[in-house]
């Protein structure tokens, strides 16, 4: 009776999973018509929604590619700047989107990708339209601005899937139980634990924080108050960062403009003169030491702006960066470097530039502008200086550029490629300040792996982000995404920290990134003194206009007047503990498949150095998930939990007793908190890579078959 079941369930699932057979004719100039009826007739097809899309992209370029002429096509219904209404539209579709093969490609890699938010198939399709324009045809080579109308065309690919909101990279379980495979599977075989996937992905480096600006605070402060900040920061028993970031200043000792914005200038170490000062910046080199101090395994040193008395403004903001500077710009890198070296203070990695699109002329904060054409110069002249006796083990990351959409995606090109060839970067640094979903950063992966070509592609670092306002409710259970969440907003609590705790989860399991870094550790932007307003330091507030995302930790920004000297909590802090704690430095990644999981939760797994095995859950839902998970070996995997801890609206690294008990099958129950973050610590008696599973009857090798061979590729 249970395989006729099976037999029917199978049946169904293969009857609904059918493609759409829909031929459409797209007018070009009406794109907008066109994605509303394409996105009514996708959210109508449930799990076929992927291919529908390449489909329906691909009818896209037939029809445009039949429209392109020798003639000037009008582009005003696609919101292209006005250069670009003249473009001949052979030129912009035959060279580009309308490049059939690539468009093919992406048809082909649908069978392969198992995502299920329309988004991500898109934004596959954008890699592959950069990859041509990047990597071979260059059909916009020469056209005035052609970066720029790349940026344009990644703005009008965002329609799209704007018209369909589905932004869980797993897909419901109801939505799924239509037309999936995998639900005749778990009704089959009345079991779907979360397993770890066998095939581990990348090595663990860091999770850290810059130490910029609040060390010019904290200067201030009691001795006894430094020193406690440097064991909250640094120590096992508080956070216990692995990564650092020393922000290197640009602020002189006689600039004909300084930083307007309190805190916000470093002091340079290099003098109008040119000599060297090395007392100055004395609070910031103090934490710099208290983290090496403390055992941080990856600490890098950051440049936001050559020094003003380099400049020929004399002025550490509002400045660009032009080639006959460099090589002054980089022998005062290496000064430094060497001069740290001597004293014994190791730098890892140095990165010579930060937002280089923005050289913040206002001046609220040091500021640089590094033209693309110039980058790739500065890291061939940086690594060539750095060829001495002291330095030559420190290694350079960059560009440290702030959104992915409108700048690594069509600026990457004109230089990533160039300093791989050379040798002279050896990781890829980068910001998320527009806060791309699951989809955009897919791509950006792709993309960095095109670019890299014939080579592998370098480490990925996100090294900052911070100051968006939080979701709490929109579009739940995931929230908003895209630049327009970065503003004022103060939200200490769980909502905002669950919006880090995803963030992360992103880069690590869609990037694949090494490692990830807070903006600043430390803030003063508290919307209101604690002191004089109680209650002010867990209150959210989203009307001072002054009051930031921006701190794991904050202190009171009247502190100078109030003689407030404490460190007030945030929950982002202690759910960045999570991933601080559990997945230390060395640690091996492997993937937990959403599909496995409940919607509205995700999470990370990893083999430390130890041999113990930690798992990150993060559930966004407003109310627990109950999940079985089978250990690594399962049943003769001699697994066991070592440690649980949770940290939601009431608990802050709670542990968790008793612990789940694992049963005979090396399965156990878990409960993941309601909005909240649940870490286990776990052994097993056999590797990951090589778990066996009991056999015996028929109803044995028919699960074995559905249930090792499913399309995650989780045995």
């Amino acid at each position: 009776m249970q395989l006729f079941i099976f037999c029917i369930s199978l049946a169904l699932a293969r009857a609904t999973a059918s493609p759409l057979h829909h031929h459409v004719t797209v007018n070009p100039r009406n794109f907008n018509t066109f994605v509303d009826k394409a996105a009514d007739e996708i959210a109508n097809s449930a799990e076929d929604a992927i291919p529908a899309v390449s489909r329906m992209l691909m009818q896209i370029n037939e029809t445009a590619a039949a429209a392109a002429a020798p003639t000037k096509l009008d582009r005003r219904q696609f919101g292209l700047p006005k250069e670009f209404y003249d473009i001949p539209s052979e030129v912009l579709f035959n060279g580009t989107i309308g490049n059939a093969a690539l468009w093919q490609e992406a048809l082909t890699n649908d069978a392969k990708f198992h995502g299920s938010t329309v988004n991500q198939i898109f934004y596959r399709t954008v890699a592959h339209l950069q990859r041509a324009e990047n990597g071979s045809n260059h059909a916009l080579a020469g056209i005035k601005s052609a970066v720029s109308y790349i940026g344009q065309g990644l703005g009008l690919l965002h329609i799209y899937p704007g018209q369909f909101d589905q932004p869980q990279a797993a897909v419901p379980a109801e939505t799924i139980g239509k037309s999936s495979l995998r639900l005749a599977r778990c009704r089959f075989t009345n079991r779907c634990p979360v397993r770890i996937s066998p095939t581990p992905q990348q090595r663990i480096q860091s999770f850290g924080a810059s130490g910029a600006w609040w060390p010019n605070y904290l200067k201030d402060f009691p001795p006894a108050q430094q020193k406690n900040l440097s064991s909250l920061l640094f120590s096992k028993d508080w956070l216990q960062l692995s990564g650092y970031r020393y922000n290197l200043g640009a602020s002189g000792d006689n600039d004909s403009q300084a930083v307007i914005t309190p805190g916000r200038g470093v002091e340079s170490f290099v003098l109008s003169d040119g000599s060297y000062d090395w007392l100055r910046d004395k609070s910031g080199v103090y934490y710099l030491n208290a983290a090496q101090d403390a055992g941080v395994t990856s600490i890098a040193a950051f440049v936001n702006a050559m020094p003003a008395a380099l400049t020929a403004e004399k002025k550490p903001c509002g400045t660009t960066l032009v080639a006959e500077t460099i090589p002054a710009f980089v022998n005062y890198m290496t000064q430094v470097l060497a001069h740290f070296s001597k004293q014994d203070i190791r730098i890892d990695y140095i990165s010579p530039m930060n937002e280089p699109k923005n050289n913040f002329p206002s001046c609220s904060q040091e500021g640089m502008a590094v033209q693309t054409t110039d980058r790739a110069a500065v890291y061939d002249h940086l690594r060539a200086a750095l060829q001495t006796s002291t330095t030559r083990d420190i290694k350079i990351m960059g560009d440290e550029t702030s959104q992915i959409a409108s700048q690594a995606l069509v600026e990457y090109e004109t230089w990533l490629p160039a300093v791989l060839a050379t040798k002279s970067i050896d990781a890829i640094s980068v910001h998320m300040y527009d806060f791309p979903d699951d989809a955009l950063l897919i791509g950006y992966r792709q993309l960095v792996a095109n670019l890299s070509l014939p080579g592998p592609p370098p480490p990925i670092k996100m090294t900052e982000v911070s100051t968006f306002t939080t979701a709490r409710g929109i579009h739940a259970p995931w929230g908003k995404t895209g630049p327009k969440i970065f503003g004022p907003e103060y939200d200490p609590s769980i909502h905002s920290a669950l919006d880090m705790a995803r963030m992360i989860w992103q880069w690590l399991t869609l990037v694949n990134a090494e490692s990830w870094d807070w903006w600043t550790a430390v803030s003063n932007k508290m919307p209101c003194s604690p002191t004089l307003v109680p209650g002010c330091a867990t209150k959210f507030d989203n009307t001072t206009s002054s009051a930031f995302n921006d701190g794991l930790l904050y202190i009171d920004p009247q502190y100078a007047t109030t003689k407030d000297y404490s460190f007030y909590f945030t929950k982002r802090f202690w759910v960045f503990k999570h991933f601080t704690n559990f997945l230390r430095p060395g640690a091996v990644r492997f993937d937990i498949p959403n599909g496995l999981l409940p919607y509205g939760t995700v999470a990370v797994a990893a083999r430390n150095t130890d041999g113990v095995y930690s798992a990150v859950f993060i559930n966004r839902n407003v109310t627990e998930q109950v999940i079985t998970m089978e250990l690594p070996g399962g049943s003769g995997g001699g697994g066991k939990i070592v440690k649980a801890v949770q940290t939601t609206d009431l608990f802050d690294f709670e542990t968790i007793v008793p612990l789940p008990v694992v049963v005979p099958d090396g399965t156990f129950k878990i409960t993941l908190p309601a909005k909240g973050v649940l870490s286990l610590q776990f052994t097993v008696g056999a590797p990951v890579s090589t778990r066996k599973r009991a056999v015996g009857g028929w109803r044995s090798k028919i699960r074995r078959f559905f249930v090792e061979r499913n399309e995650d590729g989780v045995p």
